[in-house]
């Protein structure tokens, strides 16, 4: 995704044993969604049984932890492409809230999938994404 010049996030249920991420970034329904850009994250190590990588949130710094059980999934925020885990998925409920639950700078689920123009074309990202509170 980053040759392409798109932005990667990672959603992720932070309900899971092991995951550690900050908190007070969790959605009511247990997920986060977590911008893996290279200006947004330090260190990052991907192993066997997950990936780890140091963030800042609201100008404080935090080391991330997600097993690899709690992915749900890798997708970019300006098109379509990625990967969704559905055998991650917490429940049907739980996944209708992450499609309503913003991202880390402001993109929706709906953007995740590639919002359309009324020509039909793609729209083009908007910019260098920064990292913000999810509410």
């Amino acid at each position: 995704m980053a040759e392409a010049d798109l932005t990667p996030y990672l959603v992720v249920n932070a309900g899971l044993d092991g995951v550690q991420v900050p908190r007070a970034f969790v959605q009511p329904d247990g997920s986060i969604t977590l911008n893996l850009s290279g200006h947004a994250i330090r260190h990052l190590a991907i192993e066997a049984a997950g990936l780890g990588f140091d963030s800042r949130f609201q100008g404080q710094p935090h080391s991330i932890w997600v097993p690899i059980n709690a992915i749900l999934g890798l997708v970019s925020r300006e098109a379509s492409d990625g990967l969704w885990f559905p055998e991650n998925q917490p429940s049907s409920s739980a996944q209708k809230g992450l499609s309503e639950a913003p991202s880390l700078d402001g993109a929706s689920e709906g953007d995740l999938k590639g919002p359309e123009k009324a020509s039909g074309k793609k729209e083009k990202g908007r910019g260098r994404p920064n990292l913000t509170i999810v509410e």
